[in-house]
């Protein structure tokens, strides 16, 4: 098993601006949810976060930004911070698993599926999508990127995709019919979704 981390720093601007961890979806903050459905698939769990004050009350590791910027630094940095959490960790593994706080529906087979594929492939990064749509955030990352992390996030790189295209990423798909597993919440209407999907 991998650690794992989910971030929670983005300031969900449509969504009033106060973040989407504390959410509330069917009378659970999605954070919680999130936790549920990934947590054992790994063997130590962590969030990251701008400001560790409000997971105050978790008895899991919170880990801050390493790039503070203002309005955050995007998932880059969690993802920079995540690896150098990682590597903190006794019986230290060759990747982390990443995924968004606001995906409450994560496949129970995630890091199952991604490490097999990493078994195949050796990938630096390991990408998660649904009937063809990729989501870069959720996957296996490389702890060796972390230099490399950290040189691009100095040089101004936030995008994912001008970071993960120097490197050897595979692509793992989950197909579905009606329910999306990666489904994220964007929009108001998408908790209404939600609570539909979690009450089926």
């Amino acid at each position: 098993m991998y650690p794992g981390v989910i971030l929670a720093g983005g300031g969900a601007r449509r969504l009033g601006g106060n973040g989407k961890a504390f959410i509330d979806i069917a009378g659970v903050p999605l954070v919680q949810l999130t936790i549920i459905s990934f947590q054992d698939q790994v063997n130590n769990l962590a969030i990251n976060s701008r400001d560790s004050k409000i997971f105050s009350d978790f008895s899991i590791p919170i880990i801050e930004d390493t790039v503070i910027e203002d309005g955050g630094a995007g998932p880059l940095a969690g993802i920079s911070s995540a690896i150098k959490w990682a590597k903190t960790l006794k019986n230290i593994k060759t990747h982390v698993a990443i995924v968004p706080v606001d995906t409450p529906l994560l496949p129970l087979d995630l890091v199952q599926r991604l490490s097999l594929d990493l078994s195949i492939n050796n990938s630096d990064i390991i990408m998660a999508s649904s009937n063809g749509n990729i989501y870069p955030v959720i996957g296996l990352w490389s702890l060796a990127l972390d230099s490399y992390l950290d040189k691009a996030l100095y040089k101004g790189v936030r995008k994912i995709d001008a970071f993960t295209r120097l490197f050897n990423v595979s692509v793992v798909d989950w197909a579905f019919n009606s329910i999306d597993p990666f489904f994220n919440i964007n929009q108001p209407e998408d908790i209404i979704l939600a609570e539909k999907y979690i009450n089926s």
